[in-house]
């Protein structure tokens, strides 16, 4: 008992507990164990019984076994294409549960399987291998909230966590696939050695976005912020968003339009887009690529609070139509602290924005830096099981089993509201950048890499074998998709450049960037100030305001009304009020944004009795 205690003692007890209030709320298996172990407790087992009791403690055992392959089988899971997948793990062991090669060929319960569903152990661990140790790895068990384990549970189990695909849907993998790839090859043959932060090595990222948008529109979702840093933006501007070739082409030929330039000019790898696009579905959804500077993960803040603005523009139950995605690199996800502050906002009411789904490009490497030499931790991931969200691991070379944990993740995300991880495990074909040796600091990973075919081919080999497509398509895809990059890169190369076309749409579209002349009025009429003052200064009737500040507000409408010692924090308030008053919302926020630091601003009143708050 003392080896399958430990580890699950949380899970055992919930178990327990219902048992005890409703013997037929918990599984058979269950249910046959704590029977057992209340009979065996008691001193009150028949020797008649004793094989029955045999097989009880053995089923129990099986349970606790199952439980640890939901916890921790990720340690066993098939994830780096650089390495051989592991076999076994000290604490997934037979022995580590006190049964034996032995009990593999006797038959159990199936934990959580229909009623009275039995079969041989080796086949119920094989069937937890597959779902928990193939290529995906789940972290879940540390979720609080029973209903969201059991959720998952649903959902990766009955169908092993193994991809079950349509030919349509893998053929539009393999078509993303060929994209990235393509797009990829072409930029490095037409500018060699510029600096491009090629995907290459982590090309299942494509597919896996487009099946996110997909998801998204299909439940709903109408915009998609994204944020992300260098590594394969501009692959992910083509072939997911639709920025078209000439303006990603006039980039690298260094174009220059003064006067179609607003601000500082930036080099093409930190360039946002807005690209309006159909799914395969023919739904209408629109894309933002948030802007980002070098400092990677800079812009989390920053699309958190441009979705969360979207949402309250587009009112109520507006998370499930706004859906923020971010993108980071493996070593500056456990690295920047900007990071963490910005997951510990995600489940504040100022700030919620209905989860946010995040992708981690594993490359397994930061610049020059292993990860053994970059974070304490075993994943990069492992800051973000401080929000008590799922974390999917997946092989990064498995484009079927990405697509499977994106659907996942946004399945989960619009179900619960919360944000979800996955953490691609892949490689970096090339050095940080195209002009970087990676040979001088990582010989042997990077002739492992050499060694590596494009997962394009990959796939594609392996739907030939399927019978799912053939050569001549396959070529089809990459010549049509081929032609289109050569057509664009013919009318921009050597000619007159096509300068991108700065948009701006809905509120800011009035907006040209140029300096206005233009003096407009910005006061408001003394009157209409002394009305706002006294809407500011007037409480709710029967609402207990404190003494002292009962006078800052009767002090406040004074001086107003007389037009004397109006003060910073009163002119702010007149001026919030205005500004409320014509139909435009007011957001402050931060720490004691309410009160204000020094205690001067006073927004938010408590109530000396009930402690509601009054804004």
């Amino acid at each position: 008992m003392n080896s399958f205690t430990t580890l699950n003692l949380d899970f055992i007890e919930e178990q327990y507990a219902r048992w005890t209030a409703d013997p037929a709320s918990v599984p058979s298996d269950w249910r046959f164990f704590f029977e057992g172990f209340e009979l065996a407790a008691s001193g009150r087992l028949p020797a008649a019984g004793a094989a029955d009791a045999d097989q009880v403690l053995r089923q129990a055992r099986v349970n606790a076994l199952v439980s640890r392959y939901r916890e921790i089988g990720h340690l066993l899971a098939c994830l780096d294409p650089l390495e051989a997948c592991p076999t076994e793990h000290p604490l997934l062991s037979l022995d580590a549960f006190g049964l034996s090669l032995s009990d593999l060929e006797r038959t159990f319960l199936v934990p959580d399987g229909a009623a009275n569903l039995k079969a041989p152990l080796r086949d119920i661990l094989a069937g937890f291998r597959q779902t928990y140790c193939h290529s995906i790895g789940v972290e879940f068990m540390h979720l609080q909230d029973p209903s969201e384990r059991r959720w998952l549970i649903d959902r990766m189990e009955p169908v092993r966590n193994q991809p079950v695909l349509e030919p349509a849907v893998q053929r539009r993998i393999l078509e993303k696939l060929i994209q990235s790839s393509v797009f990829e090859q072409f930029l490095n043959t037409k500018y060699v050695g510029v600096t491009r932060f090629s995907l290459e090595g982590g090309d299942a990222l494509i597919p896996a976005l487009d099946v996110l948008v997909e998801q998204a529109a299909h439940s709903g979702c109408r915009e998609i912020i994204l944020g992300m840093a260098h590594r394969g933006r501009l692959n992910v501007q083509a072939n997911v968003i639709g920025k078209p070739f000439t303006d990603i082409f006039s980039e690298f030929e260094n174009c220059y339009d003064p006067e179609n330039l607003i601000g500082a000019g930036d080099v093409k790898y930190h360039n946002g887009y807005l690209g309006d696009i159909r799914t395969a579905g023919g739904r209408d959804v629109r894309l933002f690529l948030m802007n980002n500077p070098s400092h990677l993960e800079a812009v989390n803040p920053v699309v958190e609070g441009f979705a969360r603005a979207r949402q309250e523009l587009a009112g109520s139950g507006a998370d499930k139509q706004v859906l923020p995605i971010l993108i980071h690199g493996d070593a500056a996800f456990a690295g920047q602290g900007v990071v963490a502050e910005t997951l510990n906002m995600s489940q504040l009411d100022g700030y919620r924005t209905g989860g946010t789904i995040h992708i981690v490009i594993n490359n397994q490497i930061g610049y020059t830096t292993l990860p053994e030499n970059a974070r304490s931790t075993r994943y990069s991931t492992d800051v973000a099981k401080m929000l008590v969200v799922p974390v999917l691991h997946v092989h990064g070379e498995n484009p079927e089993a990405v697509v499977h944990a994106a659907r996942l993740a946004a399945e989960y995300r619009w179900e619960f509201g919360k944000d979800v991880v996955i953490d691609l495990v892949c490689f970096r074909r090339y050095g940080h950048n195209e002009g970087d040796e990676p040979y001088f600091t990582q010989p042997l990973m990077y002739e492992r890499i050499r060694e590596r075919p494009s997962l394009d081919r990959i796939y594609a080999g392996e739907l030939i074998d399927r019978g799912v497509v053939g050569q001549p398509e396959i070529e089809r895809i990459a010549g049509e998709y081929r032609s289109r990059l050569t057509a664009d890169y013919d009318a921009i190369h050597g000619s007159v450049c096509v300068f991108p076309e700065h948009r701006f749409y809905e509120n800011w579209s009035a907006y040209s960037g140029a300096y206005s002349p233009v003096t407009l009025e910005t006061g408001i009429p003394r009157e209409k100030l002394a009305a706002l003052a006294r809407s500011l200064n007037r409480v709710p009737e029967g609402f207990q305001v404190n003494p002292k500040l009962a006078k800052l507000l009767a002090k406040r409408l004074e001086s107003v009304e007389k037009g004397q010692g109006i003060d910073w924090a009163n002119a702010e308030a007149l001026a919030f009020a205005g500004r409320l008053a014509e139909g435009h919302p007011v957001r402050l926020s931060g720490q004691d944004s309410g009160r204000g630091t020094f205690s001067q601003r006073h927004s938010e009143l408590v109530d000396t009795g009930s402690g509601q708050v009054f804004t």
